[in-house]
């Protein structure tokens, strides 16, 4: 084998000279374009193809062979691109090349895919139309503009895009993974799962379906499961960012925290991950010693997640290490108090001058600390109760005023989430709280975020019950007053939302409420929270069935007051 593969590219090598030296004297030698561009091509020299057929095309774009040669490479430089992240350049070849040979479908198809790739799912659309006004009956102008749809949060019409796909070309295998990511859109997990059994009994090597497959199984609560597909996913695509992002959620749902931390790292790679990579010129730090040693920690991610994964901080101050902290410019007050002796800045570009003048040895993601310190649970349950401190005065002058409106203790209550891809399951409407807020000896305040007058109100109609709401506190806007709301609280009642990590942090007693389907965070099980100690859950059975939650939550509830008495 290796001898042939020598002989071959002595050949190539000849092909090409001889090649070159005929454009050399013939500039428009067609059949020399030809073919220096297709021994380019199978060099993988993409690029340097595609600028051979640009040429070949203006001397010969009657000849089949030309005009289908440069699509060919076209789509490979195409591919080369996107695969490396450099969507602009594709998405430009693609655009050149449609100006070129308008008529030529899979140009269209393939800019269309290519800008859904990038999250430019509008122009997607519009170009997957144009590919369907060329011909509606080929399988791959429906398949993208469905993947079009599906980003622009719209899975039902996707269904019916890959549909029409499939029902073109049943063995269609990209619009038959396409259509399983709309089932998990949908959450109809049973039926993706189904449709991927069939998907893979006749392509068992297909990592994406293998991965769809993994989050489908991960629906049904079936995380052992799940987790063999996403192994076999990335077996296949060693290099398959989101598998095994995807694959972290599982471990660290399961509790295999050391795995699962690693696997996390693989987050940065994902097309659709929130946050982007902080290019700071400081070595990573990877578990080097601290003392005396200055590490940038530099947050990611929603604000609940920046509150959460501040968590490890003070481990490093335990360590001796000085801290520079880049944050979101709301967390800047509360960080600075909490972690003593620290530079806090907000997160801006170009970065806070501090940084720069800090002298930093280290740098590091926040959320990859975990690596490092929160890698079993018995790290977690070693972490401190309280990490968070609420500004004082402010906290003193909220006492005094919820004091004011009556008797304590002061129970804060949530009862939304605004996640907008689970909020909807993880709410629990205020009208199944009826018994809960009934209960004498108690004031109960809202601490939900977002418009909350209508719900109120209508509790107030319903029972007579009036629960204080606060306009002075904007949650989302002033986190001082947030931390300080929620800090002088007694007990803090909430779904999953933000508003656990506050006070979760603070060492505020907190019961949560979780759905059948809770975050990574929370665990398979137990009424533990691994993250905060002072956390209660409160575990959904069925799914959408908050009465035997509510009925358990009463009960503890009616013992807790009556403690207090």
């Amino acid at each position: 084998m290796v001898n042939e593969n020598k002989a071959l590219d002595a050949q190539l090598n000849e092909a090409e000279i001889l090649a070159q030296k005929i454009l050399a004297r013939k500039p428009d030698n067609l059949d020399a374009l030809n073919g220096l561009g297709l021994i380019l091509m199978q060099r993988q020299r993409f690029g340097e193809a595609l600028e051979q057929f640009k040429r070949a095309l203006k001397v010969g774009v009657d000849c089949k062979d030309t005009r289908d040669n440069f699509v060919r490479s076209l789509v490979l430089f195409a591919k080369e691109s996107w695969e490396t992240g450099a969507y602009d350049n594709a998405a430009s070849a693609l655009r050149s090349g449609i100006s070129s040979l308008p008529e030529r479908l899979e140009l269209h198809c393939h800019l269309s895919f290519v800008l859904s790739e990038s999250g430019k799912h509008d122009e997607a659309l519009i170009v997957s139309d144009q590919a369907l006004s060329l011909n509606n009956e080929h399988p791959h102008p429906h398949d993208v503009k469905g993947l079009a749809l599906l980003g622009l949060g719209r899975p039902k019409d996707a269904l019916v895009s890959f549909q029409c796909a499939i029902t073109i070309d049943r063995n269609f295998v990209t619009a038959l993974v396409n259509m399983s990511s709309a089932l998990l859109e949908l959450n109809l997990n049973e039926a993706a799962i189904e449709h991927l059994e069939h998907v893979l009994k006749q392509n068992p090597n297909n990592a994406q379906a293998l991965n769809n497959m993994g989050l489908a199984l991960a629906g049904k609560v079936m995380y052992p499961e799940a987790e063999q597909n996403l192994r076999a996913a990335i077996v296949k695509a060693p290099n398959f960012a989101e598998a095994h992002f995807n694959l972290s959620r599982i471990l660290l749902m399961q509790g295999f925290y050391e795995e699962g931390w690693r696997e996390n790292e693989w987050r940065w790679k994902c097309r659709d991950f929130p946050s982007t990579w902080r290019d700071f010129p400081y070595p990573r730090w990877r578990g080097e010693a601290l003392k005396g040693k200055t590490i940038l920690v530099w947050s990611e991610q929603g604000i609940g997640d920046e509150i959460m994964f501040a968590s490890p901080i003070s481990d490093l101050l335990v360590d001796g290490a000085k801290l520079v902290l880049e944050c979101g410019e709301r967390l800047v007050p509360l960080f600075s108090r909490s972690f003593k002796g620290a530079i806090v800045v907000a997160r801006q570009n170009p970065p806070d001058k501090l940084i720069r003048e800090a002298q930093v040895d280290y740098q590091i993601p926040m959320a990859s600390l975990c690596t490092y310190y929160r890698d079993t649970k018995e790290a977690f349950h070693q972490a401190p109760t309280r990490y968070l401190t609420a500004d004082p005065g402010r906290l003193s002058e909220l006492r005094s005023r919820y004091m004011g409106s009556g008797k304590g203790p002061f129970i804060g209550i949530c009862w939304r989430s605004g996640n907008p891809i689970a909020g909807m399951e993880r709410s629990a409407p205020l009208e199944q709280w009826d018994e809960i807020l009934s209960q004498p000896n108690c004031k109960f305040v809202s601490l939900q975020y977002g418009e909350v007058e209508t719900d109120l109100t209508a509790l107030r109609n319903h029972l007579g019950i009036e629960v204080f709401h606060d306009k002075k506190i904007k949650p989302l806007m002033n986190a001082e007053d947030w931390f300080a709301q929620v800090a002088a609280m007694d007990l803090v009642i909430s779904v999953d939302n933000s508003t656990i990590q506050v006070s979760g942090s603070q060492g505020i007693p907190t019961w949560t409420l979780l759905n059948v389907l809770p975050e990574w965070r929370f665990g398979m099980e137990g009424c533990g929270h691994d993250w905060h100690s002072s956390v209660v859950v409160y575990r959904q059975v069925s799914r959408g069935d908050w009465q035997p939650v509510f009925k358990t939550l009463l009960a503890d509830l009616q013992n807790w007051l009556h403690s207090r008495s």
